[in-house]
């Protein structure tokens, strides 16, 4: 009897040590850091990593490459046991659609708010004659109208037509030293002008260019008439952004605009 329950004994600790060994049982590992891997290099970027992954989802990042990984769970540097399995999301490689939404007869600060709210940039603005000065009168994607309920790729430009009433009435000229392309565009828009000509000094850095160069120059009482166009050169050098006339205080950048650095 005695043999017998030291041998079950041994043979319990056999099978203990066994199932510890064969389950890494105590035994955990960092999670690696996954973002801005490829799908494509997934496999070869575990082989040494003692870990799986499965692919759950897919999202939409305008800043990251893709077919990336730009999500995980656990998150990085978390403490797992051996053998676990990371849940990723990768970057799409489309982005999801939103239905256009109705911008004619809305004012241009409005439609500018529409599109921002769903995902949409401004592109140019045409002023034409018009009763209702301000209003909306057409939208457009690459010059062609654009049914409100149409799905639209999110980030898609949306050139508007706008009235600019039956006068001849004129608008001062802003100053839009050191503002984004974003800024510059909507400063115009709330101004009653559209763009003209647009130039970077430096095309790979545009998203942080800013301007440094307008035509027509701003200035005491120079004006515009309303609708008219007005050429912009952006750089991503500050040096070469001119301080602004003593004249435009209502139309500085503020502190964000002139910070190169955020």
């Amino acid at each position: 009897m005695v043999i017998y329950l030291v041998c079950f004994g041994i043979l319990c600790l056999i099978i203990t040590f066994s199932l510890s060994s064969y389950t890494s049982h105590g035994k955990s590992i960092k999670v690696p850091d996954f973002k801005g891997v490829k799908l494509k290099e997934l496999d070869n970027f575990i082989a040494d990593k003692n870990v799986r992954y499965l692919v759950i989802d897919s999202l939409y990042d305008t800043k990251a490459p893709a077919g990336t990984v730009v999500k995980q769970e656990p998150a990085p540097f978390e403490d797992v046991k051996d053998g676990r399995i990371i849940f990723l999301y990768v970057n799409s490689t489309m982005p999801p659609s939103v239905a256009m939404p109705k911008l004619i007869d809305r004012s241009l600060r409005q439609a500018q708010s529409m599109l921002t709210t769903y995902g949409l940039k401004l592109g140019k603005v045409k002023f034409v004659p018009d009763q209702c000065a301000n209003c909306v009168l057409d939208q457009l994607v690459k010059g062609k109208k654009i049914v409100p309920g149409d799905l639209v790729p999110k980030g898609t430009v949306i050139s508007l037509v706008v009235g600019k009433g039956l006068s001849d009435e004129e608008v001062g000229i802003p100053c839009l030293y050191g503002l984004t392309r974003k800024d510059a565009l909507a400063r115009l828009a709330d101004q009653s002008l559209s763009v003209g000509l647009i130039k970077f000094d430096e095309p790979k850095d545009s998203a942080r260019a800013k301007v440094y160069r307008q035509s027509p120059k701003c200035g005491k009482e120079k004006t515009l008439k309303m609708g008219a166009s007005i050429d912009l050169y952006f750089t991503t050098d500050k040096n070469k952004i001119p301080l602004l006339p003593s004249d435009s205080s209502n139309t500085k950048p503020t502190d964000d605009d002139k910070n190169f650095d955020q």
